[in-house]
């Protein structure tokens, strides 16, 4: 299963005298699924996320400023109105946690 996540990098950049993180947005392949459904809310607007372990490629890895699980995923939030198709099977079901490596 692909899935569309920003990765925190290790660089950052100024803005206005302040640090913030850059990111590296792309397609990863998605590992595990690990639910339930939250919400995040800024400015009294909710965003659905879920997490995910996703495997990121060599070039990215290097870079990235994560925490490395044992199998040498990384877990990220993915937005759940970016994927609501995609997901809809695993949020439907109430499972905690999937296992999708085989997925296509």
């Amino acid at each position: 299963m692909q899935l569309f996540v920003n990765v925190p990098l290790k660089s950052l950049r100024k803005v206005a005298g302040r640090a913030q993180s850059t990111y590296y947005s792309g397609w990863f392949k998605a590992v595990r699924l690990i639910g339930p459904e939250r919400t995040n809310w800024y400015r009294g607007q909710g965003s659905g996320y879920i997490w995910a372990d996703i495997e990121l490629d060599e070039d990215v890895r290097q870079h990235a400023d994560c925490i490395f699980r044992e199998d040498g995923t990384v877990r990220i939030q993915v937005w759940v109105n970016t994927h609501r198709k995609t997901l809809a099977a695993f949020l439907a079901s109430g499972d905690l946690e999937w296992d999708v490596r085989e997925m296509a």
